[in-house]
């Protein structure tokens, strides 16, 4: 008789990252319902406010190639649970602060650790799976990330309607508790790295990264260039490293390269396109404000079913295909925003055709490719630096949208015409891969 297999299904190993995905999404969004309660209590201006989201923002995007790269060096598990851990702590910390300054350390506490959540979980579950199965698998966290993102505001109006504030902090402990209780008994079998740990390099692309995206985010020139100023420090640095914490091959070699910019573009139509979009309908439409925050509820229920859609036809016909018919499906959609769109239903079915195809370019092709570049060891560095790129331009879109509204008479048609051309130069990029992948071999 065959003996069990002992510890964690693989299947319930998905489910457990995913729930991990599940929460940070839901994160992201339950916080704004409870904005106003929060600048209530601690007696604070809207200018202040914001820095519940912006800290978040700069913290994560600053975590993800650290947290990345420590999951190659420690394990996948050990990185993972680290990450739920901090979240934890962070929403403790962030709950019952008694100044607005305890509070902003809980959610930055809470930003480092999804930056161990988030593309952990696509290494992990795209190294759980062969490469057949390898994009349905990666388009489920598209779906979760997705009805995380939706059902956040709604949670988070409900709990302020009935509880305190602080609840929507609280509500992520037993989640945790549940996750950690789940990955203990998974049995991590990965191949690690037995190097020093890259502290100087850790330090200073921290700086780096911190310098840029605050830069970017309060518009301050001085700061980015700062940012530009550090990056060759930061590769003499990591050229000497015995371990470094970036992979300076990553930029240097075609394919790679190519594909960490299209990561960054995928960000940028995603943010610039989308975040916006109620200020669109009210200002265009006239739609009421109450009315308007819903009006995104087509292109996320769109990138939902894309994203699951998207990785079922990477495993059918591969996953440079897949990506380019996502990013010229993101094009006609902001095309028809930038000069068709001139009624609600317009609106609608445009948001329903972008929708797609962001849910396309944000899943999972980019992550099958990029995994299918490096060596199995890099997983986790390789996906981590992925997201960075994508979380800078997701940083950069909303920056570059507030500018062209505030400048131009016809900010919005503009904006949505640097999204389709960025969708179309992502086309090239792609191209280009294929290109480089071919002379490579």
């Amino acid at each position: 008789m065959t003996a069990p297999v002992k510890g964690l299904s693989k299947q319930m190993t998905t489910v457990t990252f995913l729930m991990g995905i599940f929460m940070g999404a839901l994160d992201h969004g339950i916080v704004g319902p409870a904005l106003s309660s929060i600048m209530a209590a601690y007696g604070i201006e809207t200018s202040w406010g914001v820095w519940s989201f912006t800290i978040y923002t700069l913290l994560f995007a600053v975590s993800i190639p650290v947290m990345g790269k420590l999951s190659d060096r420690f394990g996948r598990k050990q990185t993972f649970t680290t990450g739920i851990t901090l979240f934890a702590a962070g929403s403790v910390l962030a709950a019952f602060a008694p100044s607005f300054p305890l509070f902003l350390l809980g959610r930055a506490i809470q930003a480092i650790g999804t930056g161990g959540i988030f593309p952990i979980t696509a290494a992990q579950i795209a190294m759980s799976y062969p490469p057949e199965k390898r994009g349905r698998m990666l388009g489920l966290i598209g779906v979760v990330f997705g009805v995380g993102t939706i059902m956040g505001p709604i949670f988070g109006g409900l709990i302020i309607a009935q509880a305190a504030w602080r609840w929507i902090f609280l509500i992520n402990v037993p989640i945790s508790i549940i996750i950690l209780a789940l990955i203990s008994t998974l049995r991590q079998t990965q191949q690690l790295m037995k190097k020093p740990i890259d502290v100087a390099g850790i330090l200073l692309l921290t700086v780096t990264i911190l310098t840029l995206m605050l830069g970017i985010t309060m518009k301050n020139s001085m700061l980015i260039l700062v940012s530009l100023v550090l990056v060759p420090v930061l590769v003499l640095v990591e050229k000497k490293a015995k371990d470094p914490v970036v992979q300076v091959a990553y930029f240097q070699k075609a394919n790679t390269l190519v594909l960490l910019l299209t990561s960054m573009v995928s960000g940028f139509v995603m943010a610039s396109a989308t975040n916006l979009l109620p200020f669109f309908a009210e200002s265009v439409l006239g739609m009421e404000k109450g009315a308007s925050g819903f009006s995104v509820t087509p292109l996320a229920i769109a990138s939902m079913v894309a994203s699951l859609a998207g990785g079922f036809m990477v495993d059918k016909i591969g996953a440079k295909k897949v990506l380019l018919l996502g990013f010229a499906i993101s094009a006609a959609g902001a095309l028809s925003l930038a000069f068709m769109v001139d009624s609600l239903a317009l609106f609608m079915a445009s948001l329903l055709v972008l929708g797609f195809g962001v849910g396309i370019i944000i899943g999972a092709p980019l992550n099958v490719m990029m995994l299918g570049a490096v060596d199995p060891s890099q997983t986790g560095t390789a996906v981590g630096y992925l997201s960075l790129l994508r979380s800078l331009g997701s940083t950069m879109g909303p920056a570059l949208a507030g500018l062209l509204i505030v400048l131009l008479p016809n900010g919005f048609t503009v904006l949505f015409a640097i999204s389709a051309v960025a969708s179309a130069i992502s086309i090239m990029l792609v191209l280009l891969f294929s290109k480089a992948k071919a002379q490579r071999a």
